[in-house]
Order: C-alpha cells, then structure tokens, then sequence
C-alpha cells in the first residue's frame, strides 16, 4: 500500500461509542480491514493516555489464541487482564471463532469498567437463541472495502486531482480490499491477491457449510451473479436459467447458497419495496458484490459494464454513509433505489451512465413521474455537465457523489 489509509468513518464511529454501556460489533466480509480498524483505535486509545494493561487485543485466528477459544478459557484469561477500578478495553477479532462466545460476551458486558469490541465475519452473529440476551447491548456497523475517497488515498492521489477519472476506471475495474494497494493497481500481483481473498472465502465460508453440490455449482452459480449485478433475479429465475445450461440444481439449493453468500457478506441483497402499497416484496431481490475486483476473477476478467458496476458501486456507498437501501417497484416500473437517512427522509434514486438524451432522461424518471409523494428524486449520472433540477429531479455527477463532493442529507451538490 503506497500510503496507510485511516478509515475515519468507523473510527469516528467508534469514538461516538466509546465507553458507553455497550458492544461494539464491526462486521463485514474477511480482509475488508475490520482488524486494521480495531488496531488503529486501539493506537488512539495509547495516544490518548490509555495504558498498555488496560488495552487488551485478541485475534481468534491466530494459532498462537487457539487454546482461548474455548468460553470458559477465554472467560478466565480476560477477567485476569481487568484492571480494577479502572476502564479496560477489551478487542476480540473474529469472534465468531470462540465456541459459545455469546456467553463470554454476555457476562463481560455486566462488569463494571470493560468497553468490549468485537468484529466477526458474518451477519448472523448474533442471531442464536443465547444471543437474543444480547438484544439492545451492543451497537453495529458493516465494514466495507474501501470507498472512493479511500482508495485514492491508498494510491497517493488526491480528490479532485488530474487522475480522478482514470482512478474511478480502476476503482471500478480491480476493487477495493485494503491490502490489494500493496501492490500495483492491474497488476497480476494484485490480480493473485484478489484470487487468494476470493479462494479462501469459497473454501472457508462458502463450500465449508453447505457442500451440496460442491465446488463446480457454487462456481456457476457465482458466475451467474457476477454476470447479473444489479439485476432482479429469484432462487427459482437462476435455477431454471443453470439448468437451461445443463447444470442440475433447485432453487432451494440456490437459495441455501445465496444466503450463505449474503452471511459471510460476499454479496448483498437488497430487497424490493412497493413504493405505491408501501411494503416490502417478496421472492425477487437484486444482489450486489461486495468487491468488484472478484468479477474480474469469476468471469476471467470480462469486459466492463459500467452500468452494472456504477450501480453496485452506488448501492455500497449509500450502504457506508449508513442509509437503509431497497430497490423500488412503482406499477410496472422500476427505481434503483428507495433510500432512508437518519433524518427519516425518504430518497428515491436511479442511477444511469448517462441521460445526455432527452429520450434517456425520460427513461430514467419514468417511474418518478407515477410516484405520488414529494419525496427528494436523483439520478447519478456519469454526465459530466451542470443540469438544473428538471421535473423536481436533481441530477448528479456520480463521481461527485463517490468523493464526498454531494451530501443527500443536505439535498445540494457541493461542486469545486
């Protein structure tokens, strides 16, 4: 990596929490950077005045913390590092290596002077019957790889800078994983690390817990999502479309892998909103890769869909600045994307390379027009020229939206 990057969105996140009465959880797909985050707020912490005793850090993949993940173990050794009468902060990576570890979680949450935080690398940490005591002690954030402006701080380049378009290209093309910067963008070094994060979520997240099948289907069913981004598609749509090819599957079996895939956070779904009847839809979702770089390596390095790619990059940036995200079904068209902030505001949201034509334009805000509330509408567009709001639809440059250039919440473009 040419520069150390701090992640300050989840470093300032941690800090709001800090020493409140609550778990800190930070999960997100395995090298998205969840250790190098703890690490970074646990160096803050020392430069802060905490001392060394009173900052305790775990990584349950190490060999070396093996015989601590065993509960009662791991309980042992950490009441033995309480600094009495004095706050230690307690750093468990990986977490979800440790047998039990809700228990352990469970009962160090009711000591005085621990500040717990853990990271774990799958979205059902917490969703076992003893988890559920855990139910409103513990606060979470999904940690992605890094965002536009983060990626270009990797590189040595600077927003707004003279590069600016070609590093959104190879953001678009080769990903994100932090530590794929350590070496050259496009280069086959970079090209075998992302194979190696991509091979080793296979083996240990994917293949390790349902092996029906094996290998060869997870294959093709990954390279049909690949293939698809940003598509509606159902279990039972990809099943009949893989045995149209010849490889024998049911939907349920498609369905079980697809949420393995969702829990270990290789991809995202998102679901459907009926914007005019106002719920949630069911059977037909759109999914998302959490990292472009591993359509290169599904597909053998295909050629490039903006369209696709633009969409999938938009969805984890409204992911990251913490916005519930569905995709929008108005009558027999479509929105994007139905967003809602903190401040409550709903936002409704397409996303096109380009509406340079008035015919594209109209295309694009179709579904905007059978929409009957007053809610803020946008397109992120590619188009690099300044358009007045048309039709109460505000325009966007999405490389603007990517570089932290346009804040939603505060309905303006900050261009310059």
């Amino acid at each position: 990596m040419k520069k150390k990057v701090a992640r300050t969105h989840y470093l300032n996140w941690l800090e709001q929490f800090r020493d409140r009465p609550l778990i800190k959880v930070l999960t997100g797909m395995r090298r998205v950077g969840k250790s190098t985050i703890l690490q970074m707020f646990a160096q803050s912490l020392r430069k802060k005045g905490v001392p060394a005793p009173r900052i305790v850090m775990l990584n349950f993949e190490e060999l070396e913390n093996e015989p601590l993940r065993d509960a009662k173990t791991l309980h042992g050794f950490l009441k033995g590092k309480l600094v009495k009468g004095k706050t230690t902060y307690i750093f468990l990576d990986e977490i979800q290596k440790v047998e039990r570890y809700e228990e352990v979680l469970d009962s160090l949450y009711v000591k005085k002077g621990v500040d717990l935080y853990v990271t774990g690398s799958t979205a059902n940490l917490f969703s076992s019957e003893i988890a559920t005591a855990l139910t409103g002690r513990y606060v979470e954030i999904n940690v992605l790889p890094f965002s536009f402006v983060e990626m270009t701080a990797a590189v040595g380049g600077k927003i707004g800078d003279a590069n600016e378009r070609r590093r959104f290209m190879d953001y678009l093309t080769y990903g994100a994983l932090p530590e794929s910067f350590a070496f050259r963008t496009g280069s086959p070094e970079q090209r075998e690390y992302v194979e190696s994060v991509y091979r080793t979520i296979l083996e240990k997240d994917v293949l390790k817990r349902n092996k029906e099948g094996g290998r060869m289907l997870v294959g093709q069913i990954l390279k049909y999502m690949a293939d698809n981004i940003s598509s509606l598609t159902s279990p039972k749509r990809m099943a009949d479309r893989l045995n149209a090819n010849g490889v024998k599957v049911c939907a349920n079996t498609v369905s079980s892998y697809l949420d393995i895939m969702a829990d270990c956070y290789f991809l995202y779904k998102a679901d459907r909103f009926d914007v005019k009847g106002g719920e949630m839809l069911k059977l037909i979702h759109k999914y998302y890769l959490t990292d472009f770089g591993f359509k290169c390596y599904i597909l053998s390095n295909p050629d490039i869909e903006v369209q696709q790619l633009l969409e999938n990059t938009v969805y984890l940036e409204l992911l990251r600045r913490r916005y519930k995200v569905a995709t929008g079904k108005v009558a027999d068209k479509e929105v994007d994307f139905v967003v809602k902030g903190s401040d409550g505001i709903i936002r409704y949201i397409q996303v096109a390379v380009t509406i340079a034509t008035k015919e594209k334009f109209q295309q694009e805000t179709a579904a905007f027009a059978a929409i009957a509330d007053n809610y803020p509408r946008y397109v992120l567009t590619l188009d690099d020229v300044f358009m007045p709001d048309r039709s109460g639809v505000q325009v966007i440059n999405a490389i603007d939206f990517l570089a932290e250039r346009v804040d939603l919440s505060r309905h303006q473009a900050m261009r310059g």
